[in-house]
């Protein structure tokens, strides 16, 4: 008989076994649910599995599991058999019953097999949690871990889900004509196809039907799942996917292309304040994913090394981990940095230190200073962060200027000049740039965009009427003249250019003077709105007037978008030259607005006092917007070179 004994573990760790050097790997083997394995329990079904080490170059196939842990009380067994004798010690018997969370062992049992094994790599199972060099060897392999992986299977969990409506959205699919390099559902004929499903087209009981999916695919799109750090390193990865939550088993990308296709429609025929599935907490994450797979799979995502920051910043406003070092790690697939810029997994260090050195290393890997766009703070930021470290445990209360839109953005204020000291120490809690001051903040705009609201007008939101008689009034003191086309300037600083557009590839897309026209006649597009002359997106018309509305239409709902950029920015003059920008509220008069060497946008510094005779201190505040100065142009008496850069010391 083979020995067995049973192992209890505390909450988060997994169990304890003999750690497997990299580049090795384990894999579960989950026993078919017939098995009668010699000393197993009888009563029940105790899921039986073996545990193997495999080289991960030269492993078999098996598929891999993309889950959330759920609660993380551990207290449902399973028995694991240790075939491998590397996993064997003096501490484990060869047959151990652990104890796993009830959301893996659900999992588990709709994953076995009634006659045949099945080979999957599970996270809880695989990694011996209480073995932090064993956590950090594993953690760098995840991403090829999930890339040679034939298949990952995600489980949502279950979910009572009646015959009739899996059947039903199943169905719809299959008479679709999607294609999983499409980016959408194209066809009208699909179109239509979903509003069957969800009820948007039906009346009576079939509405009802309709309106029950409808609420069904919004709890699914609720689920912990969409919000967990490190599935979206583990989707957009795979080689292939499927979605598992109850009885429901569907491929993965014609799930994630329903779920979207549902919340436009649902944004299409409902207020937008009614619809249940943009305002699903798994919305953003569940777009993000897609346009990921999307260019995954057309060979765009990894093109930029910048790519790694966007997903950061993504990860930092919609994703959740439980350890916050993973709001780093979990994303080492999208980082293709090698050398001293390549990031190591390192949980023994502080929270802090993670961060500071996943910034050191972003530096070092892309030879500029993108990162700054994610270090703004609040008060709620890690107390012991360097001002020029992001806290990606939290997300951002502002848009940066560039990062969202795929790491990069059109600014180039340095002149695509490098950041020039490529060695920075490790840890360091300072950063030496190097640039030149260009202004100095002066009178900062009173009008609040701290509550932007984009259910909101942009008259509301934007307040141009208010923000013009401010700069007015502050030319006329200051004895500058009045530029005549002083309503245009502050729109276009007001919106960074368009800076928080899907597309940065023409900066904005329409001239000031078309945006300051669609601002001006707000109330008639509004109206029009209201008396729901605005035909339906997915509606043609052959009435030249009502193409005319529906394009307006859709270059107010381009402003809106662009507008978000407002929030919790201020507008400011700078002393003397009255350049005009906008920065997070954060800045304050007197504060140094420079141009740094490897950096998109200007920057804006606070001086810090130190001692008598020490070398000079500052604080990163922000990058900013300054109207002017976006592209690098030349001004007169304040000419800068790459040669006469001065250093800058940032804590």
């Amino acid at each position: 008989m083979a020995s067995t004994s049973t192992t209890n573990v505390s909450s988060q760790d997994g169990f304890e076994h003999q750690s497997s050097p990299s580049p090795t790997f384990k894999l579960l083997n989950i026993l078919p649910a017939n098995a009668h394995i010699q000393g197993s329990s009888p009563e029940g079904r105790l899921v039986q599995c073996e545990l193997t080490l495999e080289p991960l170059l030269d492993a078999p196939d098996y598929e891999a599991l993309s889950y959330t842990w759920g609660s993380t009380t551990q207290d449902r067994p399973v028995q694991i058999h240790f075939k491998s004798p590397e996993l064997l010690d003096s501490s484990v018997s060869s047959t151990e019953t652990v104890y796993v969370t009830k959301h893996l062992q659900a999992a588990l049992l709709r994953l076995q097999q009634p006659t045949t094994p099945r080979r999957v790599w599970i996270d809880q199972l695989c990694i011996n949690q209480k073995s932090i060099p064993e956590r950090n060897a594993q953690v760098k392999l995840m991403a090829d871990i999930y890339r040679r992986a034939k298949r990952t299977i995600v489980w949502l969990g279950e979910a009572n889900i009646l015959d009739e409506d899996r059947e039903a959205i199943i169905g719809a699919t299959q008479r679709m004509n999607f294609r999983p390099v499409e980016r959408e559902w194209s066809e009208a004929k699909d179109q239509d196809i979903l509003k069957d499903l969800v009820g948007f087209k039906a009346h009576g009981q079939a509405y009802e039907l309709g309106q029950r999916r409808r609420q069904l695919l919004a709890e699914l799109l609720n689920r912990e799942w969409f919000t967990r750090a490190w599935v979206f390193q583990e989707v957009v990865i795979a080689k292939s996917g499927v979605i598992r939550c109850g009885s429901l088993e569907m491929d993965m990308d014609i799930f994630i292309n329903l779920l979207d296709g549902v919340c436009e429609l649902d944004l299409q025929e409902v207020d937008r304040a009614k619809s249940i599935m943009r305002s699903s907490k798994g919305y953003k994450p569940m777009f993000a994913i897609r346009e990921a797979r999307f260019e995954s799979r057309n060979g765009l995502y990894f093109d930029t090394k910048s790519r790694w920051l966007a997903t950061l910043w993504q990860a930092m406003g919609n994703l959740n981990a439980t350890n916050q070092r993973d709001k780093v790690y979990a994303f080492l697939a999208f980082s293709d940095s090698e050398g001293e810029a390549q990031i190591s997994p390192a949980y023994e260090s502080s929270v802090a230190s993670v961060y500071t050195d996943a910034a050191i290393r972003s530096i070092r890997s892309v030879h500029s200073l993108n990162v700054l766009e994610l270090a703004l703070k609040t008060k709620k930021s890690l107390p012991d962060l360097p001002s020029w470290v992001p806290d990606f445990s939290r997300p951002l209360s502002s848009l940066p200027l560039m990062t969202h839109n795929a790491g990069g953005g059109y600014f180039t204020a340095s002149r695509k000049i490098p950041y020039p000291l490529p060695r920075i120490p490790s840890n360091s809690s300072m950063l030496e740039v190097r640039g030149h001051i260009i202004a100095t903040i002066g009178p900062i705009c009173p009008a609040n965009h701290h509550t932007f609201d984009p259910s909101q007008t942009l008259h509301e939101n934007i307040g141009l009427e208010e923000v013009t008689t401010w700069a007015s009034t502050q030319s006329t003191s200051s004895k500058h003249p009045t530029p005549p086309d002083l309503p245009t300037k502050i729109l276009r600083t007001l919106l960074a250019e368009g800076a928080a557009a899907d597309d940065t590839s023409n900066n904005m897309n329409y001239e000031p003077d078309e945006i300051l026209a669609v601002y001006q006649n707000e109330s008639t597009i509004l109206q029009a709105i209201d008396s729901k002359l605005v035909p339906s997106p997915s509606k043609r018309s052959d009435d030249p007037a009502m193409r005319k509305l529906k394009i307006q239409y859709r270059f107010y709902k381009w402003i809106k978008v662009i507008s978000e950029i407002l929030r919790n920015k201020k507008l400011f003059l700078t002393e003397g030259y009255l350049d005009m920008g906008l920065a997070y509220e954060a800045v304050e008069e007197g504060d140094l607005v420079c141009i740094f060497l490897g950096s998109k946008t200007p920057t804006v510094v606070r001086k810090v006092q130190t001692l008598d005779g020490a070398e000079e201190r500052y604080r990163f505040i922000a990058q900013c917007y300054l109207d002017g100065w976006m592209s690098g142009e030349e001004h007169e008496g304040r000419e800068w070179t790459e040669e006469g850069a001065e250093t800058f010391i940032l804590v």
